[in-house]
């Protein structure tokens, strides 16, 4: 990969991390406003829902938005309404405002969440798509981690409320690196031919170490809106996309169980606050190290199966975990494997979905997959705060939660049986995003 390759796929991971921060930090942050709120268990669950049912809304609204203005200019305004968001979740004075702000916050997470998996496969070689997808999915659990750690600073001398207004200055110093930095799709702009497409794109060719080109390559496809339909429906791809939506939606509800609700439930038994802060922390840490792996093993196995293979290990981290709170120091060595596993499968998903469609609707359809696990993201925290109301155990809880990690596993060990043919799906990318 040439450098200007290098540097497009690191500034997307940096977005995303900035993202873990802003969709993450209200787990971190939860049990102080629970103190001073009063909040029930089940009113936690609900402001800890409020950012991923912004995600929801973001992913199927906001993101399609990314194949037709462009993936660079969606980002853009993306992280401008983040970072308006998170300060006004510093200044609310009430749930009802606070719900609100991370409902905007979450809905820009949520379009960049569908719109910078495509730009960095398109930017990355095809001998390394399936490593860099799988690191750009690191930026949330590392940004959990600096959540989780600014919490622990901010909190006990600044408030709560400073934990937001860091994360929306960050926001928007990293705006400001991306208006000068971030590139276009290079796919986009032989998709739809904005204005100065050629010189645009020539531009990128030349940063490449390419030599330009006199025309565009032609489309790949005969329209954005007819391209995504017939890759999502069409043929055995209407097979695919269900078990897609289904491992995605399992993957989401168990990952985002855990990383909503691991540092309150190590307070429920009998940790400390800071004790819970860093449960939470190896959670991420853990998540961060098993999308990396991830990533390394996605070059040399298939990747549903090895994705199958993260959803059966993380349903059995979940029970081994529910034994092991009771001890603290075991507590937080199988929080690292949870969170391996867990947040391994969230990434093998993102490594699978973009090969299975064209380059004109990737973001539109990673876009409608990314709404739709979004309903377990939403259901997640939701239940865990009704279960915990109405007097279930942490352990039981984290047991509970084991259950569709398994049905998640089916469903991706059953896209092995569905694999794409020339006949479901477009061709894959221009030279644009061919080998360096």
């Amino acid at each position: 990969m040439s450098p200007a390759q290098i540097r497009a796929v690191a500034l997307c991971l940096v977005i995303n991390l900035v993202d873990g921060f802003d969709l993450l930090v209200t787990s971190y942050v939860g049990p102080t406003i629970t103190r001073e709120w009063g909040l029930s268990a089940s009113g936690v669950g609900v402001l800890l829902s409020g950012g991923l049912a912004g995600m929801a809304i973001g992913a199927l609204f906001l993101a399609p938005l990314a194949d037709r203005i462009g993936r660079r200019r969606l980002t853009l305004l993306c992280l401008a309404l983040a970072s308006v968001g998170m300060l006004a979740a510093a200044l609310t004075q009430d749930f009802n405002q606070l719900l609100a702000s991370r409902l905007v916050t979450g809905a820009a997470v949520g379009a960049m969440a569908a719109s910078l998996p495509v730009l960095t496969s398109e930017f990355a070689s095809n001998r390394r798509r399936g490593l860099v997808v799988a690191l750009i999915t690191t930026g949330y659990g590392i940004g959990s981690v600096i959540a989780g750690i600014a919490a622990s600073l901010l909190i006990g001398s600044y408030g709560w409320r400073s934990v937001f207004v860091f994360g929306s200055v960050v926001t928007a110093v990293l705006l400001l690196v991306g208006l000068r930095y971030l590139p276009e799709s290079m796919d986009y702009l032989v998709a739809r031919r904005p204005a100065n497409a050629l010189e645009r794109f020539n531009r990128l060719m030349v940063s490449m170490g390419r030599a330009p080109v006199e025309t565009l390559p032609a489309p790949s496809g005969s329209g954005a809106g007819k391209v995504a339909l017939e890759s999502l429906f069409r043929g055995s791809n209407a097979v695919r996309t269900v078990l897609v939506w289904v491992a995605f939606t399992i993957a989401q509800l168990v990952f985002y169980f855990g990383s909503s609700w691991t540092p309150s439930l190590l307070l429920k038994a009998g940790m400390s606050n800071q004790q819970g802060i860093s449960g939470g922390v190896l959670f991420s840490l853990g998540g961060v190290t098993g999308a990396i792996l991830l990533g390394v093993l996605a070059s040399r196995f298939e990747p549903r199966r090895l994705t199958a293979a993260y959803f059966v290990a993380g349903a059995l981290m979940l029970i081994l975990f529910s034994f092991s709170l009771g001890t603290l120091a075991t507590a937080l060595v199988v929080a690292v494997l949870v969170g391996l596993f867990l947040n391994g499968s969230v990434s093998g998903i993102n490594v699978i979905v973009p090969s299975l469609y064209p380059a004109e609707s990737r973001a539109t359809a990673l876009g409608l997959a990314v709404a739709v696990s979004r309903l377990g993201a939403v259901l997640a925290p939701l239940i865990a705060g009704f279960l915990l109301e109405a007097g279930w155990t942490p352990g039981s809880m984290f047991q509970v939660f084991a259950i569709p990690g398994l049905i998640g596993a089916a469903a991706v060990f059953l896209l092995t049986r569905f694999r794409r043919t020339t006949e479901d799906a477009s061709p894959e990318p221009r030279a644009a995003v061919a080998e360096a």
